[in-house]
């Protein structure tokens, strides 16, 4: 019960940001590309397609990275200049929480983006951030409810008993997995699309 309050408490704090952040530098990267027909100019380049959705699928974390030091000035200069806003703290598991997030609207966003394009899955992935932030409530809710079953209980005292270091190599697995995945469907999108 105290990991799920945890997990509330860090996807109310930073985790939310670096997924704004993220999902701020994708729509804006997006709509450039598209205005500029930046498509158009990476295919008569000597690029493969792989390589161009590799691109984007990296680009991710870049943004969720800036993210991450923008926040980190911003509680600072509030914490320095004695603001009376509460910034909560950013830590590992944060990160962590914040990088699965990241991980999951993107794995779904741009496979949307390379099959139709920055105008249709710019509105899903708003539609997406939406959902994501209130289905999160949701879940944590369910789990809430789950934990008086035995079986639920079993499996969260096993996952619980891991090592720190365990439980970030499962979520990073589950994270590479998912983008995988995504990543190949995106790449047989793009190559599929014509321009």
């Amino acid at each position: 019960m105290l990991e799920v309050k945890n997990l509330r408490k860090n996807f109310r704090g930073f985790t939310l940001k670096d997924v704004c952040m993220t999902y701020m530098g994708m729509i804006i990267a997006s709509s450039a590309d598209e205005t500029n027909k930046a498509d158009i100019l990476l295919n008569s380049l000597p690029l493969r397609r792989h390589e161009i959705v590799l691109a984007k699928y990296l680009s991710t974390f870049v943004y969720s990275a800036i993210g991450i030091a923008i926040y980190l000035l911003v509680a600072a200069a509030t914490k320095v200049l004695g603001f009376p806003i509460h910034v909560y703290p950013i830590n590992f598991k944060a990160v962590i929480y914040g990088i699965l997030a990241v991980s999951f609207l993107n794995a779904i966003y741009l496979p949307l983006m390379f099959k139709f394009g920055h105008g249709f899955s710019g509105i899903m992935y708003i539609i997406l951030i939406f959902g994501f932030s209130y289905g999160i409530s949701y879940v944590i809710r369910l789990f809430e409810k789950l934990v008086n079953y035995d079986w639920f209980q079993n499996i969260v005292s096993f996952i619980m008993n891991q090592s720190d270091t365990v439980k970030m190599l499962f979520i990073t697995a589950l994270a590479l997995i998912i983008l995988t995945v995504s990543c190949l469907l995106s790449v047989k999108f793009y190559k599929n699309r014509e321009f």
